[in-house]
């Protein structure tokens, strides 16, 4: 297989991250708990603030929680609702790298318990999940949340993927918000992801986005050549409706003089 591409990886990516809300589901998990529970108005504005413009803040993820009141019910209701709504090809890719013997983490400022239940419907183990800890009281009520999180914090994904790294370990990171966006400086390779709620802040800010809600070119974009030739049949298919989509412009990939460093 010739390498024709010059934004292909050379040298394997050692470990993946993945946001959740968003971004492996294509939900946000916060505002459909706020739809149920009658406040949509107030969190959605707060969402998409965070999300698209400013980052999270503790402040933001509090008042958040304040309107939405969630009980335990809710949260494990979530994690099948997580489940109902994974982008296309996400599950696929997790099968493809777990086959390759690839760490992988679901990063996310969403509500652990609820992250947890959907990765183990992943096979990513609840070790692999950085997330924030919501309480409940002995009735399944909102009690709070842990504070001290930095998933809650500006670069907060920065920090967290920083302390799970290795020296010289390889890692990519897929994401939505611009939470994502800050932690590119940490990984080997940041791809912005539109999903169903494109964020124009991360758009025009990624070396590579990816303009629909598929996970497919992300095969393409993370894997070496030597790998790709590795892929059963299945696998391979998969590999080729990412490049198919990269070739349609699914996927926004900025000019040589940005990317495509020799360490890539």
């Amino acid at each position: 297989m010739h390498n024709r591409n010059p934004w292909a990886i050379n040298s394997p990516i050692d470990t993946f991250f993945f946001d959740c809300d968003g971004t492996l589901s294509l939900i946000e998990g916060i505002n459909v708990l706020a739809t149920t529970n009658g406040v949509a108005e107030q969190v959605h504005q707060i969402t998409a603030r965070c999300m698209g413009k400013t980052g999270m803040t503790p402040s933001d993820y509090r008042q958040r929680l304040d309107y939405v009141q969630p009980t335990r019910k809710q949260i494990e209701e979530l994690s099948e609702c997580y489940r109902q709504h994974i982008a296309p090809g996400a599950a696929e890719l997790i099968q493809l790298l777990q086959g390759l013997n690839k760490k992988i983490y679901i990063i996310s400022a969403g509500i652990k318990l609820a992250v947890v239940q959907f990765a183990q419907t992943l096979g990513i183990p609840a070790s692999n999940v950085l997330a924030v800890e919501v309480y409940f009281d002995e009735q399944g009520n909102y009690q709070g949340f842990d504070e001290q999180s930095n998933m809650t914090q500006g670069n907060g994904k920065t920090i967290e993927i920083a302390s799970v790294l290795k020296p010289d370990e390889r890692s990519l990171l897929v994401g939505d918000g611009v939470s994502d966006w800050e932690a590119r400086e940490i990984v080997t390779r940041f791809i912005g992801f539109a999903g169903l709620n494109p964020k124009e802040w991360v758009k025009n800010h990624s070396d590579f986005y990816i303009r629909n809600a598929s996970f497919y070119p992300i095969i393409p974009l993370g894997l070496t050549q030597n790998e790709l030739k590795k892929l059963p049949s299945q696998y391979y298919a998969y590999y080729e409706q990412g490049l198919t989509e990269i070739d349609n412009s699914d996927v926004l990939i900025k000019g040589d003089d940005h990317v495509y460093h020799s360490s890539s």
